[in-house]
């Protein structure tokens, strides 16, 4: 009568006793930990790793872009194509960029050029801009070049945080060389001047004259007397309006002639 009775009791001290399988039972233990550490260890890696390339072009896009005596839009739009290389492996196509040039004066800030790739600008031209009190004292009348860039990182396993992260970086650069006229107008060329001011300054040259010209030949045509006479003005206006063209269109394109 006794032993089945202690057949309970015997069947669990040998089943505590035996060890066979133990290290099984504590590697399916540790493998979910182990598993969460290895995964979520290499999205934080990666997001630092793009989190130093951000660093990295928007120091060299504000370094390029300071280094410059005059500066346009499609020079700064060239120069955020060096962040290709910088950010490989990741994709670049999903990385913001901005730039802002802002002259110092006294102490006041004012906004001379703004551009942005896959992105919106901070401030528009003539605006004040927000800087550090030190850096507006070491940059007193000269140009701040301030860029920034932004990456909204996505975690490949998504075991430690599984929501997109958005990575920003800023560098700031004082000019190296004392210009004048620094930035770039909305429409994209230079602050200084160049050709597309100098083609309107010309144009609307041409434009008063040829308006004071046609002024003087309709005042001058109301006083022709002769049928034949002003057939033969409109022979000599016909031959030389040619001429008058070409002049027109080498005055404007000088370039071209």
């Amino acid at each position: 009568m006794s032993g089945p009775r202690n057949f309970p009791i015997k069947t669990l001290r040998q089943f505590f006793r035996n060890q066979k399988g133990i290290a099984a039972v504590e590697f399916a233990l540790i493998v979910p930990v182990l598993m969460l550490s290895y995964l979520g260890a290499t999205d934080v890696t990666q997001g630092l790793a793009v989190d130093r390339k951000l660093g990295q072009v928007a120091s060299t896009v504000s370094d390029l872009v300071a280094q410059e005596d005059s500066i346009t839009r499609d020079q700064v739009h060239a120069f955020f194509q060096s962040g290709i290389a910088i950010m490989r492996p990741f994709d670049f196509e999903r990385t913001k960029l901005r730039l802002t040039i802002v002259e110092v004066d006294d102490g006041s800030t004012e906004v001379t050029g703004a551009t942005a790739r896959n992105w919106e600008i901070e401030a528009s031209n003539g605006q004040s801009y927000d800087l550090p009190n030190d850096l507006l004292a070491l940059s007193d009348d000269r140009y701040v070049v301030v860029a920034d860039v932004s990456y909204d990182y996505a975690p490949m396993f998504g075991t430690v945080f599984n929501n997109t992260v958005s990575l920003e970086q800023r560098s700031t650069h004082v000019t190296r060389k004392d210009v004048d006229d620094f930035g770039f107008p909305p429409d994209g060329s230079p602050v200084g001047g160049g050709l597309l001011e100098e083609i309107v300054e010309t144009v609307e040259d041409v434009v008063d004259e040829v308006a004071g010209g046609e002024s003087e030949g309709s005042s001058g045509g109301d006083d022709s007397s002769s049928g034949a006479g002003s057939s033969g003005d409109s022979g000599s206006s016909g031959g030389g309006g040619s001429s008058g063209g070409t002049s027109l269109l080498c005055r404007l394109l000088p370039f071209l002639c």
